[in-house]
């Protein structure tokens, strides 16, 4: 198996900056933006409504990051003689 280091590098340092610009690019909003519901105290109706309305883009993100690397793990650990 042949390894492209230039491009696994350039890969590597695209996800590093994703994952810099993400954390130091967010402002993280605390649990004060929940709706309140005193009927129900752990508030799951409220946590689906934002992220259902106000973080569904964020959310796409992350369920395709984590579908990649689902297939990924998979794959690797598939190997190349298990055929």
């Amino acid at each position: 198996m042949r390894i492209n280091r230039p491009l696994a590098l350039l890969v590597s340092l695209l996800f590093v900056a994703v994952i810099v610009t993400g954390v130091f690019g967010t402002s993280w909003h605390t649990v004060s933006e929940l709706p309140e519901n005193p009927a129900d105290p752990s508030n799951i109706q409220g946590i689906g409504m934002l992220i259902f309305t106000q973080y569904v883009v964020p959310f796409e993100v992350l369920s395709i990051v984590l579908l990649a690397s689902l297939i990924g793990a998979i794959y690797m650990a598939k190997g190349e003689g298990n055929r």
